[in-house]
């Protein structure tokens, strides 16, 4: 009877727990630092946080999060300013990765909404070769 009561009881727990946030080590490369930088400097909660970790897009993202690191990034010119090509090139480009799909993503939005718009873009456009540069790691899978 008590292992059926623990056996619920831990079901229990992880049927409640939040989704995962990232810890300390999984900000491992100075593109992860900047976004941990962003992450406290727009009080980014937890659960909003897993999903960005998940690459997924919230339906409601925290006002200029992604604004925030595109900037610190190099890929925007000032709060929803332009796109700098050639930074997202190279950031491509230093994880082993080319051509990003710039040209077929031109946000329509305007001031920070336009970062999470080329985010979403880029996610969908590139998938993994986005998510390497977006990380400034060559995931190994």
């Amino acid at each position: 009877m008590k292992l059926i009561i623990l056996i619920f009881t831990i079901i229990g727990l992880a049927l409640c727990a939040p989704d995962e946030v990232p810890s300390g080590d999984q900000y491992d490369t100075d593109n992860l630092l900047i976004v941990r930088d962003c992450e406290e400097e727009k009080d980014l909660p937890a659960a909003e946080k897993a999903e960005w970790w998940d690459w997924k897009v919230p339906a409601n993202p925290t006002e200029c999060y992604i604004d925030c690191i595109f900037q610190k990034y190099g890929w925007l010119s000032g709060e929803g300013g332009s796109i700098v090509n050639s930074a997202v090139e190279a950031s491509y480009a230093a994880v082993g990765h080319s051509n990003p799909s710039l040209a077929s993503c031109n946000p329509s939005k305007s001031g920070c909404s336009k970062a999470d718009e080329l985010y979403a873009c880029l996610l969908n456009a590139d998938g993994q070769k986005f998510k390497d540069a977006f990380d400034g790691k060559r995931d190994a899978k």
